[in-house]
């Protein structure tokens, strides 16, 4: 066997996958520093199942894989094959070339595959046991390996030379071995424990057996004589059934009778009703026709009379005009004389007003008098009316207080005579139910003891039961998930073999292309793209649609490898195919906003596939610009807002161009060219395994069916015992409890009616003086009412007195202004007289010449209007006459609806003499109903009884025993019956069964201890057969060893003495290793005064003597040292001025990467962004939107979130590490204010902060502290709530914090697109600049970093001081050092060589 080859993908700085062949002998590999030698090591120790990360170099197992550089993206997973030949069959596989694969995820998860099978780590080591290439193995000799050997102690050093003895599987043998006799150990002891158990429970268990089949047979006796009473029972209760069906009918044919009777006289009703009703509408018609008749007559009437009043309205108007013709004529001699004479009468009117005036003034005087005279009256007489007023209320109240004190001193009275009148006979009772009671409670004992026996009983039935049932339900359902899973993988494994075979589906250019890849015709070919792809079933049908022929273009390495195939199919003829160079095909991934809104949105094409990295950029060429929907119309939908810009394609394999055209229909069986490679070997052990443990199942599950069902059978016993015991007890209980309750009832009667009527004596007393206290006190208060009504009755008389003196002169004041008004009324109508009369005189000089036309114009108008008069005393006869006819029709209707009211009085008579004979036979059929339902409920409560206790109907209970002939003699059998089973006491059913399990297993378990006891004999033997051969094996492997290490150490030394000795000479296998060795011409005590040379050739020596007897199938030397001392006289004029300015080189690089830790650890570690606000402001929300699931609880309660949630989230190429927060506000809740500490804390940390803000709520104490709190820090602010009514104002927010503020809405995801361009803009374009420079991005490697910049400052420090070269050697190696820890390279003195170049400082 030996190391053909290995395969590195993604281990450590091996970011692309490589293959390194190895030939027969010595195989170096070289190369600077740092460029991953050591890894190469690492990676063979890591796939021969390596299990400590500080081995490997690092901190944890996660960082093996590749963690990327500015210009490649990290690794998601690390491989590492090995690949061996086996045709000698060193391993025990029938393989001539084995490959060992692990590989390992960044979530931490491990594989392991033998020849591409899964398998176990334990396997990986048991397969390289004893080839030198195990775990404890001498093959793989790292940095520091050489030295370990002699360093180790005398026992560590046994593990090396047990492996080369080839001990080391019968050592895991013999540990195994040693296993399993402390488990044989253990299983012995237990059987026995077992055993003395057993013994000590068959005695019990076989009298708790015969005791339990009695009870069997009574039970079965029972049974009969029940069922043969419930029949008889049933029997007698169908007759009775019958006879009240009977009466029934005859019953309801009676009521249907009545009913149509009933029906008849309604309609009748009905009809006169109508007729009635009829005759009502004609007569409202007629009266109002007659109404309106009688308004136009009124209104004639009126009319006639208007018309009189204007004849005789004109007639004197011209009797008027004709006088005045003739005064006219008189009044000029008569105008001077009017004139004089109202002169005169000014005159006297003028003094009779000035006297008025005077008397005005003196009653104004007296009236302001009698007015304050009467405010102070009025005010002393509100007083006295309040006083009287509460004298009144407290009188009325002094009544009633009495009259309540009479009533209850009588209803005292009658209640004692009451209450001393029912003793006697309570206490008569209160004897006879105790004695009830104490004999009720007797038998509930009896019961109790009964019912105790069988609950323990049904309860280790029922745990059996349930322990069975419920492992019988969780079997078959692992037996019906089984078969489902084997057939579907048959049916798969059978799909994907034909498939495979006959290279389904491709076309034929793509065979040939791919069969000369096979045959090594041409290389680069890394196969056609369906085969590269990996695409879960949900997607199979949309990427097919969507990629078409595409899935059978061959990927390519680059152009040369596809023209090269171009060449050969024109040449053989074999057709054409379209090839795609991962060089020169780079896709673009589809990016445009707004795609998540849409309900049917799945993705984007190249997203919902899976394939390897290196192919990124030829699938999304392919996928890239298409977009995956779930169905036509949100397909049809989403194209038109985009403008067709790209392609859709339906889960369903409808495809909408870009453009706009579609294609579409019903689609065909997949292709199946995305997925068929790799599963068929795993389908089928998958199901052979399945087969097998389907197989196992059934059987245990018949085993179990038979158990249960022997378990239900008992349990029904029990439980029908149960209920017959369970019955009584609950009617004694009943009993018992109706009659404590009565007992107790009456005893508290008798307690309260001695209390009460002690209580109603005192009471009594009490109210006696209480009634003498309110008459007394009433007394008193009418004489004090009365006496104070006196006095205000002679204050009322005077305010009266006085408001009637003020009253007459406020007449008198009246009528003096009435006289004053009327005089001065009079002047003004004398002088408007006089002015008048002067205008009429000249009026009526103008006017005498048109009184002549006008009194013939009058009397005109009058003969027109008697002329209208006459017509309409004509039109009213008419009317009067048609009244007249329409009141006799009136007295006729009215007639005709009373003669049909008496005729319903007549059918309402008849229909209440129906109705009391239709009560009569409803009221007997519900009698009839009520009985039957008796009769029914008892025949279904034995029906019901049946079932219950023996699962029986009654035609199978009269099949089994006859109805009972003697009821009498068959209860008293039953009663009999059922003392003997109570004098069974407490019956065990499971003892039966139980008693012969015991049995069984006793006799089961005497044979297994005999078993057990001749297994452990047969593993003592081994252990010594095995520790024989290893003690054999080792003692002549190591003699070997001695012997080739002592002949190598002297063709290395030269000579010399060296020798291996074991610590204990008796027990080899135990026995420690020591080191002895004399190089020529020194005497060594210890191995620790050697050079390093000469420690290297020691353990060289020791190697190669253990590859001497034992050779591995490789061996893998990583930096053997040669501790050779160079001369040191070596001129070094002018080195340490040009090393000291090469050193701050360094170190200003250094402080470089240090100063951009930050962004750099941002950039690697992700941004630790903090979401903070107050409690309910919408955080969680966020957070649950931004991840895109329910990650955290979202309630409308206040104070949900109490602690702090961490997510990461990708937007492009910035990881956030997202921070949810507890709200921040005052709480007295001590787990609320830890919550907000933590808040606060992580505010100090945060390099982003996102404030969300409830904008439909106002500013408050919480946002205040918020605010203040991240003064100085970046962020944003989210105005969240923005679809509701917005409160908060952007300009009143940014005057206190300058951030920037986004309208946001968790429920219509308005903002969200917003808030990750601003968080990607600020992080890549903004606040902090990426470059193309080296970053740190992890604390370790800053640490690390700070260590090299101290120690290349010492190196200038000790420069400047003027010190030797060693010294700051130290200094530069430690810097070194420091450097190694980030980079992978362990520190060497390379840095030496690397500085010195050709000349070497020593050690």
């Amino acid at each position: 066997m030996r190391l053909k080859g290995i395969k590195i993908n993604g281990f450590k700085s091996f970011a692309d996958k490589i293959s390194l062949s190895f030939s027969n002998g010595i195989t170096a590999i070289v190369g600077p520093n740092g460029s991953g030698k050591s890894n190469i090591s690492d990676a063979v120790r890591w796939v021969l199942g390596e299990q400590s990360a500080k081995m490997l170099r690092g901190a944890k197992m996660e960082d093996v894989i590749f963690s990327g550089t500015q210009k490649r993206n990290p690794m998601g997973f690390a491989e590492v094959t090995l690949i061996l030949d086996n045709s000698d069959r060193t391993f025990h596989i029938e393989f001539d070339e084995v490959e060992v694969t692990r590989k390992v995820f960044l979530s931490g998860e491990s594989q392991y595959m033998i020849n591409k099978s899964a398998c176990r780590l334990k396997d990986i080591h048991e397969i390289f046991m004893d080839t030198g290439l195990g775990r404890d193995g001498y093959s793989m000799v790292g940095q520091g390996k050489i030295e370990e050997i002699l360093s180790s102690k005398s026992d560590d050093r046994r593990q090396i030379f047990e492996e080369a003895a080839g001990i080391s599987k019968y050592r895991y043998r013999k540990t195994e071995a040693e296993r399993k006799l402390a488990q044989t150990q253990e299983n012995l002891l237990r059987l026995k424990d077992i055993m003395t158990e057993l013994e000590e429970r068959v005695g019990p268990l076989k009298v708790q057996s015969e005791k339990a089949k009695r009870f069997l047979e009574l039970a079965e006796q029972r049974k009969q004589i029940e069922l043969s009473l419930w029949t008889a029972q049933l029997a007698k209760m169908t007759v009775q059934l019958r006879e009240l069906d009977d009466k029934q009918t005859v019953g309801r044919l009676e009521q249907s009778r009545i009913e149509e009777k009933l029906q008849q006289l309604t309609g009748q009703m009905e009809e006169f009703f109508s007729s009635m009703q009829k005759a009502g509408v004609q007569i409202e018609q007629i009266r109002t026709e007659i109404g309106q008749m009688e308004e136009v007559l009124a209104r004639s009437d009126s009319r006639i009379a208007v018309l009189h009043n204007d004849i005789s309205h004109n007639e004197r108007s011209a009797q008027t005009l004709a006088e005045e013709q003739k005064s006219v004529l008189d009044s000029q001699e008569s105008f001077a004389r009017y004139i004089a004479q109202k002169e005169a009468e000014k005159t006297v009117l003028l003094e009779k007003q000035e006297q008025a005036d005077t008397k005005i003034k003196e009653l104004n005087r007296e009236n302001e008098q009698y007015q304050e005279q009467l405010l102070r009256m009025n005010e002393q007489l509100t007083a006295q009316k309040e006083e009287e007023a509460r004298l009144a209320f407290a009188l009325s109240e002094q009544k009633m207080l009495l009259v309540t004190h009479q009533n209850a001193l009588t209803d005292a009275r009658e209640r004692i005579v009451l209450l001393e009148e029912g003793t006697g006979e309570k206490e008569e009772k209160c004897r006879l139910m105790a004695k009830e009671q104490k004999e009720c409670q007797a038998f509930l004992q009896t019961l109790k003891e009964t019912l105790d026996g069988l609950s323990n009983s049904a309860r280790g039935v029922q745990m059996k039961l349930s322990v069975r049932r419920e492992k019988e339900r969780m079997l078959q359902g692992e037996k019906d998930h089984l078969e489902l899973k084997i057939k579907e993988q048959n049916q798969r494994a059978a799909l994907l073999e034909d498939l495979e075979r006959n290279m389904e589906g491709y076309a034929h250019s793509v065979k040939y292309v791919l069969s000369q890849s096979r045959s090594g015709a041409i290389r680069g070919v890394h196969g056609a793209l369906s085969g590269l792809l990996r695409v879960d079933a949900q997607y199979l049908t949309a990427v097919e649609t969507a990629v078409g022929g595409a899935l059978q273009n061959i990927v390519v390495d680059d152009e040369t490898v596809a023209k090269r195939a171009i060449g050969m199919l024109k040449n053989s003829g074999s057709g054409r195919a379209t090839f795609l160079p991962m060089t020169s095909v780079k896709g673009k991934r589809l990016i445009v906003k707004g795609l998540n809104r849409f309900e049917g949105f799945v993705g984007i094409g190249s997203d919902l596939v899976g394939f390897d990295e290196i192919y990124r950029g030829i699938v999304e060429s392919v996928l890239g610009r298409i977009v995956v929907v779930s169905d036509l119309d949100e397909g049809v939908e989403m194209a038109k807002q985009y403008g067709y810009q790209f392609r859709i394609v339906t889960l369903d394999g409808q495809l909408i161009h870009a453009g706009g055209s579609m294609t579409g229909g019903s689609t065909g069986k997949s292709t199946g060219l995305l997925s068929r490679k790799g599963e068929i070997d795993t389908l089928k052990k998958q199901a052979a395994a399945n087969r097998g443990k389907s197989g196992r199942l059934n059987e245990e599950l018949e085993t179990l069916r038979r158990e249960i069902s022997l378990l239900e059978a008992q349990l029904t016993g029990i439980e029908a015992e149960q209920k017959t015991a369970s019955e009584d007890q609950i009617r004694y209980s009943a009993e018992e409890k109706r009659l404590c309750a009565m007992l107790e009832d009456l005893l508290a009667d008798q307690n309260r009616s001695e209390e009460q009527r002690r209580r109603l004596t005192e009471q009594i007393e009490v109210l006696t003086s209480q009634c003498r206290a309110d008459a007394q006190k009433l007394t008193e208060d009418e004489a004090a009412l009365t006496a104070f009504r006196v006095g205000m009755t002679e204050l009322e008389q005077n305010v009266r007195s006085v408001r009637q003196r003020r009253e007459h002169g406020a007449g008198v004041f009246n009528e003096l202004q009435m006289e004053k008004m009327a005089v001065g009324q009079e002047i003004a109508l004398l002088e408007q007289a006089m002015a008048s009369q002067k205008n009429r005189w000249d009026d009526q000089q103008k006017q005498m010449a048109s009184v002549k036309e006008q009194i013939e114009s009058l009397s005109q108008q009058n003969e027109q209007i008697r002329k209208e008069i006459e017509k309409i005393e004509r039109e009213k006869s008419l009317k009067q006459e048609r009244i007249g006819q329409l009141r006799e029709q009136i007295a006729e209707k009215t007639a005709l609806r009373q003669q049909v009211e008496q005729q319903i009085t007549a059918l309402r008579q008849s229909e209440k003499d129906i109705l009391v004979q239709k009560e009569k036979y409803t009221g007997e059929l519900l009698r009839l109903e009520d009985k039957k339902a008796a009769v029914q409920k008892e025949y279904d409560a034995i029906i019901s009884k049946m079932w219950d206790e023996y699962e029986t109907t009654r035609s199978q209970a009269e099949e089994v025993v006859g109805p009972a002939e003697d009821l009498n003699q068959a209860n008293r059998t039953l009663g009999e019956i059922k003392g003997k089973i109570r004098a069974l006491g407490t019956v065990n059913l499971e003892a039966i069964e139980e008693y012969e399990q015991v049995s069984q297993r006793y006799g089961f378990m005497s044979d297994q201890i005999g078993d057990v006891e001749r297994s452990k004999a047969k593993l003592q033997q081994l252990i010594r057969d095995l520790t024989a051969q290893m003690r054999e094996l080792f003692s002549a492997s190591f003699e070997q060893i001695n012997q080739h290490f002592v002949r190598i150490f002297v063709e290395l030394f030269g000579g010399g003495k060296a020798q291996l000795k074991l610590t204990e000479g008796e027990d080899v296998l135990e026995s420690g290793i020591e080191i002895y060795v004399q190089p020529p011409g020194k005497i060594i005590k210890n191995l620790a005064s050697l050079s390093g040379g000469e420690q290297a050739f020691v353990a060289i020596a020791i190697y190669f003597a253990i590859l001497k007897v034992r050779p591995a199938p490789f061996c893998l030397l990583d930096e053997i040292e040669a501790a050779l001392d160079d001369p040191e006289h070596i001129s070094l004029d002018g080195f340490a001025e040009q090393l000291r300015e090469i050193m701050i080189g360094h170190i200003q690089k250094l402080n470089k990467l240090l100063l951009n830790f930050d962004d750099g650890r941002m950039k690697s570690e992700g941004i630790n962004t903090v979401i903070v606000g107050k409690p309910n402001a919408g955080k969680s929300s966020l957070m649950n939107l931004m991840l895109q699931q329910e990650r955290a609880i979202v309630t409308n309660i206040a104070g949900t979130t109490r602690d702090v949630l961490e997510e990461k989230v990708v937007l492009g190429n910035i990881i956030l590490n997202l921070i949810d927060t507890a709200g921040i506000h005052e709480t007295e809740d001590i787990v609320e204010n830890m919550g907000v500490d933590k808040a606060v804390d992580y505010i100090e940390k945060a390099d982003f902060i996102i404030y969300v803000m409830d904008a439909s709520d106002k500013l408050n104490e919480a946002d205040e502290q918020i605010i203040q709190l991240l003064q100085d820090k970046k962020g944003i602010i989210l105005f969240n709530k923005s679809d509701l009514n917005l409160v908060l104002n952007e300009k009143e927010i940014n005057s206190r914090l300058n951030w920037t503020i986004i309208p946001f809405s968790n429920e219509t995801k308005q903002g969200l697109e917003q808030l990750k361009e601003y968080i990607t803009n600020s992080f890549l374009k903004g606040d902090i600049q990426y470059n193309d420079q080296v970053y740190i991005t992890s604390v370790r490697h800053k640490n690390a970093v700070e260590s090299a910049v101290q120690s290349l400052e010492q190196v200038v420090q000790t420069i400047d001081d003027g010190m030797p070269e060693d010294f700051y050697t130290i200094d530069m190696m430690e810097a070194y050092q420091s450097l190694g820890l980030i980079n992978g390279e362990t520190a060497s003195e390379d840095l030496v060589n690397k500085i010195f170049s050709d000349f070497c400082m020593g050690k």
